[in-house]
């Protein structure tokens, strides 16, 4: 009885410690950035607004958002779910504005992502200085200033008509390009959830299930007794390495900090299969205290 619990246990631990290995890289983030208002008027301040998941479209917290303007470069972090904002300390200059994102987090890859929003107003190039004098009637014509600000007049309104009309047509590529990514992050959350579904049967729980199985009922509760304490053990060990790396340490001290936290010495495995053995029925705490620590019978 011992030597094939010994077995099964040993499973167990197999199984799960291959499962955390496989599981420790956790792919880049996913960054999407956008202004609040877009086109703003020149009096207005800019905000952009923004969210940051990971590859399964889970919000990521206090992750480092590092924001480059025109203006420079400025600094914050993702909230509790995984959203930041921004906003300008002054109203800018009519034009078009481009915004670059990006976003780092230890454990993952960098995400980046971009933006443009828009100024409404023509742009002043050079400040310059005028004489005014009232001109009327057939005199415009004749007179040469009077004649450029009329014409500087008529080719700012067709300016402001041009990036009025550009900036509708942005606008409305912008609405198509975002349904799409609707669309396609809708499509990836539905294949996500058929491979999880086709994942779930080869878990190491599940797996493990379909072993025990095909035990005798009546050890069934000793198997999965066993399992859990593997599995208790294997956690306490991936909590180990993932503190060492939150506090800086290397991969080699992580991977120390789990072998130490996740390896199970053979007098635990045979102290919990003693105990399991009682506590089910299946052995006399009596006969059980007759084993030494490694499970073995003293010599007479």
């Amino acid at each position: 009885m011992k030597t094939g619990l010994f077995l099964a246990i040993m499973l167990s631990s197999v199984l799960l410690v291959h499962t955390a290995s496989a599981i420790v890289p956790m792919g880049g983030l996913v960054v999407m950035v956008k202004p609040e208002k877009s086109p703003l008027e020149s009096s207005e301040i800019p905000v952009l607004v923004g969210t940051v998941t990971n590859q399964a479209s889970r919000p990521i917290a206090n992750a480092q958002v590092s924001i480059s303007t025109s203006y420079g470069t400025f600094g914050t972090s993702t909230d509790n779910d995984g959203k930041f904002r921004y906003q300008y300390e002054n109203p800018v200059s009519p034009a078009q504005y481009l915004v670059n994102v990006k976003v780092q987090k230890d454990g993952y890859g960098i995400g980046l992502a971009s933006t443009t929003f828009f100024v409404n107003g023509v742009p002043v190039l050079q400040s310059q200085q005028y004489n005014f004098k009232t001109v009327s009637g057939n005199n415009i014509s004749q007179d040469p200033v009077a004649s450029r600000i009329l014409k500087n007049i008529e080719i700012a309104k067709k300016q402001q008509a041009e990036q009025d009309a550009k900036i509708k047509q942005i606008e409305e590529e912008k609405k198509f390009v975002e349904s799409q990514r609707a669309l396609a992050n809708q499509q990836l959350q539905f294949d996500l959830g058929s491979w999880f579904a086709q994942f779930n049967p080869f878990t190491p729980r599940n797996a493990y299930a379909a072993f025990v199985s095909q035990v005798n009922q009546t050890v069934q509760t000793i198997f999965w007794g066993q399992f859990n304490f593997t599995e208790q053990k294997t956690n306490e060990g991936l909590a180990a390495k993932n503190q060492v790396l939150q506090n800086g340490g290397s991969n080699d001290q992580a991977r120390n900090a789990f072998i130490q936290n996740a390896t199970t010495h053979r007098s635990e495995i045979s102290k919990v299969n003693n105990d399991l053995n009682v506590k089910y029925g299946n052995a006399s705490k009596a006969v059980q205290a007759k084993f030494d620590k490694y499970g073995n019978l003293p010599r007479s």
